[in-house]
């Protein structure tokens, strides 16, 4: 199962400047030393990704959004699916949120 270590939630402290995906696919720069915020579209507590994280098939989708994977390519998740084999190879592949 996917580890949540990579899944930071609304009032921690920034640790890596960068930009960041919340639950629901809204994307946000933030710096080393803010706070994440509320989700931008709802204003509740929610969880956030750094958009450089990668994900394998099989992990559960935290962020709605499109999706790229080693090979290039797309496909269009949301949260609580899983991530899919390759479309071309149907193997087994890693995917990143594509900004």
């Amino acid at each position: 199962m996917h580890s949540q270590k990579d899944l930071h939630q609304t009032g921690e402290t920034v640790a890596e400047s960068g930009h960041y995906f919340d639950k629901d696919g809204e994307h946000i720069a933030l710096k080393q030393g803010d706070t994440f915020p509320n989700c931008p579209k709802t204003n509740q507590p929610t969880s956030w990704r750094h958009e450089n994280h990668e994900h394998r098939t099989g992990d559960e989708v935290t962020e709605t959004g499109l999706y790229v994977d080693q090979d290039g390519e797309k496909v269009e998740l949301t949260n609580g699916d899983k991530f899919p084999n390759c479309p071309k190879t149907n193997q087994s592949t890693t995917w990143k949120h594509v900004q």
